[in-house]
């Protein structure tokens, strides 16, 4: 039975890509993560939160991050990464992970308001909207124009399209 399981936590079809969650992520990946992170205008705290910490081991290897945003939302904190092929909602908590995967495809466009010091990021998709509230304005804003810049490339997912 040993062996077989072994075996299964071994494969890595899609199926089974969440369970490699647990392996060590490597020193390379998390660097290049915060490096990503800092040019698109994460600052030092945002490195310390949860959801950052967790990232690389959501990513593929091939993936570049375009947008990040953190902030709180109804349920709590959490965070919306952009990458070069998806978008991630990620809530990190100890014992709970909470994740969605939304294809850019299913991006139907993005919200951004100032108020006060708090800057508020709506993402509308197919799933439902995501916001979130900020007080990082720069990460926000690069989040904002990276999606619009999608949407832009992505007739398919206009508002006017979206019902058909």
């Amino acid at each position: 039975m040993t062996h077989l399981v072994s075996e299964f936590i071994n494969r890595t079809t899609p199926q089974t890509h969440h369970f490699q969650n647990h392996l060590p992520v490597s020193k390379e990946m998390r660097m290049r993560v915060q490096g990503e992170l800092r040019q698109r205008g994460a600052v030092t705290y945002d490195f310390l939160l949860p959801e950052s910490r967790y990232l690389p081991r959501l990513l593929h290897p091939d993936e570049e991050i375009l947008g990040s945003v953190y902030g709180r939302y109804k349920d709590g904190r959490g965070a919306l990464i952009a990458t070069n092929q998806r978008v991630l909602f990620i809530d990190k908590k100890p014992l709970f992970l909470h994740c969605d995967e939304i294809s850019l495809i299913a991006v139907r466009g993005v919200t951004y308001t100032k108020a006060g010091i708090f800057a508020y990021v709506t993402l509308h998709t197919r799933q439902g909207d995501f916001k979130l509230r900020t007080i990082n304005r720069t990460n926000a804003s690069n989040f904002v124009d990276y999606i619009e810049t999608k949407c832009l490339q992505n007739p398919a997912a206009t508002l006017s399209n979206w019902d058909k």
